[in-house]
């Protein structure tokens, strides 16, 4: 365990020893770890000297052009929680107020892709012309994977070639969200996908990341972002607009959507997709009833053809 720093230390051995500290609870924090790293380079770059304050934390949170207003709230909430903290260690550390900059938690309504759209950003991925060659297979098979298993982006960039056994159809996720580990049951038809990049990329060793571009390094979400952004502008999608993270909604909203129209029982249903997914509770998987209209849509349908003609459960709605 790191020695904790002194007050009058640097604003990013502050940083290290706050992230150390909460990953050796179990927690990721590869975005966050990211956006506290710049509000030090931020902080160094102003000639900050003395204890953090709460001007300076508002004037880093504004300062990317690209944020959107609930962007820069996020990144106000990332670093008031590290003041929260630091505070205790360091008398006189500025601690921004709540929501100073608008709410940082609202939850924005996903995108549902159609199947025509997900062939599309596959053809264009595919079509993506760089060194090295197999730099759009990657890609392709990378978006591919994230339609067809609702994989996190982090998780299927921190696969390792060991992880992935081609003989059990199976993707083992070590040390995902919340620290858990589960095991992803492949179709077929994606089984076939991974093999055949499996067997395009240069072979490395099983500990070598399975997407990577060069010497068995992972790609870098910022490259796959830049990436999307640039396949959605080339298809002339919503910029800004529909995520690469919605692919994840739009797996599960499918499952749901399937399991409905079949007249399946979704209290057995949707925890075993919570599992499949990687969802800490089931709640969050039950979340898409309520907050995607296609199933609301069903939902409202199926009640009104109900025999009971009585509210339906509070979870549902």
């Amino acid at each position: 365990m790191k020695n904790v720093p002194l007050p009058g230390a640097p604003l990013a051995q502050a940083i290290d020893y706050y992230l150390t500290l909460r990953r050796q609870l179990g927690f990721c924090l590869e975005r966050e770890g990211a956006q506290l790293l710049s509000l030090a380079r931020y902080a160094q770059q102003a000639g900050q000297a003395g204890p953090l304050s709460v001007d300076l934390v508002v004037r880093w949170a504004q300062s990317s052009a690209q944020a959107s207003a609930h962007q820069q709230a996020r990144r106000l909430e990332i670093a008031r929680r590290f003041a929260q903290f630091w505070a205790a260690f360091a008398p006189g550390t500025g601690v921004p107020c709540a929501g100073q900059l608008g709410p940082s938690n609202s939850v924005r309504r996903a995108h549902i892709y159609s199947h025509q759209q997900v062939s599309d950003l596959l053809n264009a991925a595919g079509e993506l012309r760089s060194c090295p060659a197999w730099r759009g297979l990657t890609y392709q098979t990378l978006f591919g994977l994230l339609a067809c298993t609702g994989l996190r982006i982090s998780e299927a960039l921190q696969l390792q070639v060991g992880d992935f056994d081609g003989e059990q159809s199976l993707l083992s996720l070590r040390h995902t969200k919340g620290a858990q580990s589960r095991q992803v049951v492949l179709h077929p038809s994606a089984l076939a996908a991974l093999q055949r990049y499996d067997q395009a990329r240069p072979q490395g060793g099983l500990s070598s990341a399975f997407f990577s571009l060069r010497s068995g390094a992972p790609l870098h979400p910022d490259s796959v972002y830049e990436v999307f952004s640039q396949l959605r502008r080339r298809l002339g999608w919503p910029v800004p607009g529909w995520r690469l993270h919605d692919l994840r909604h739009t797996f599960a909203v499918n499952c749901l959507i399937g399991w409905y129209q079949q007249g399946a029982d979704l209290d057995q249903k949707i925890p075993a997709l919570s599992t499949y997914l990687g969802h800490a509770r089931p709640e969050h998987t039950y979340w898409y009833l309520s907050a995607v209209p296609q199933l609301m849509a069903l939902v409202q349908a199926r009640w009104k053809n109900s025999p009971l003609q009585s509210s339906p459960p509070a979870r549902y709605v």
